[in-house]
């Protein structure tokens, strides 16, 4: 009698070491997956038509004297960001966050007066695909200048800009219910 227990109780543990171990390996493939899908999150999109224009891994720090305020915040639950206020000579405010690198277009020569970063040009950027105005690309006027760690960067309007994770909580209200 005994040897029959043995035999059931063993495929019992069978089953479970075999289910245990298919649980493991679909949380091992979740896991995984996971951190996968986490590397491609992150995108902030043209507030006006969606196109991705840069990843919250390419946000940057460049501090400017001439900002009338600045504040660290996230955007939506990423690394802190730095924010900047900056007033235009025509009055306007703009906060502006700055990147490596954005999927935009220039659309004008550059300019060195009135620059936000001294020591750098700027040119109006726009969304490549609605037209948007999203920022400036800012140049170093010296490529070879000690003064700064890096040559170039974006400063983008907060403001102009959409995370992605926002915009799946979007719902858009179809243009037959609109008067």
């Amino acid at each position: 009698m005994a040897a029959p227990i043995r035999q059931i109780k063993k495929q019992k543990l069978t089953a479970f070491v075999e289910v245990f171990g298919v649980v493991c390996i679909i949380h091992a493939l979740t896991v995984f997956l996971g951190v996968v899908a986490d590397e491609y999150e992150g995108y902030l999109l043209c507030r006006t038509c969606g196109n991705e224009v840069t990843q919250t891994s390419e946000l940057m720090t460049v501090a400017s004297k001439l900002a009338h305020r600045q504040r660290n915040d996230t955007l939506s639950g990423s690394e802190p960001v730095l924010i900047q206020l900056f007033k235009n000579p025509q009055g306007q405010f703009f906060e502006v966050i700055t990147s490596k690198s954005a999927e935009v277009q220039t659309v004008d020569k550059s300019h060195g007066q009135d620059s936000w970063f001294p020591g750098f040009d700027w040119t109006i950027v726009v969304c490549p695909r609605c037209g948007s105005h999203l920022g400036w690309l800012f140049q170093a006027v010296h490529k070879h200048s000690h003064d700064s760690p890096v040559s170039s960067f974006y400063g983008l309007v907060l403001n102009n800009l959409l995370h992605e994770k926002e915009a799946d909580s979007i719902i858009a209200v179809p243009k037959v219910y609109q008067s």
